[in-house]
């Protein structure tokens, strides 16, 4: 839901519960995607900041490790989530072994009229 920037307790409590939120179990940028459809007013940007291709659909159906090729598979399914007309902008942090997504999030930016940026490894 949107929160009232205006008010700051509010803002403070949403950032405090994102320094909170700790990662596991992998990434699935299709349930994030598909979360922009229930707002309402829509929003007129996205600001995504990641390191990476998604790592799971929906849900983790095992613990099986998955190759760069299903990480861009499960890229494409988030992606027809996304409503037209919202330009989605990308932080892509640095991250070995990912070789497809700085392309992926590229294309991404180019495809939906946002914008891509790819610091570099010693990016302070």
């Amino acid at each position: 839901k949107w929160i009232d920037t205006a008010n700051k307790d509010n803002l403070v409590l949403a950032l405090d519960n994102l320094k909170n939120t700790v990662p596991e179990k992998g990434t699935s940028l299709r349930n994030a995607f598909s979360v922009i459809k229930t707002l309402s007013p829509r929003p007129d940007n996205i600001f995504l900041v990641t390191d990476g291709l998604p790592t799971i659909d929906r849900e983790r159906d095992n613990n099986k490790p998955v190759t760069g090729r299903e990480r861009l598979s499960l890229f494409n399914k988030a992606r027809e989530e996304i409503p037209g007309g919202i330009p989605i902008n990308t932080l892509l942090l640095p991250m070995e072994g990912d070789l497809l997504a700085a392309a992926a999030f590229w294309q991404l930016a180019i495809d939906t009229q946002g914008s891509f940026i790819a610091p570099p490894r010693d990016w302070p």
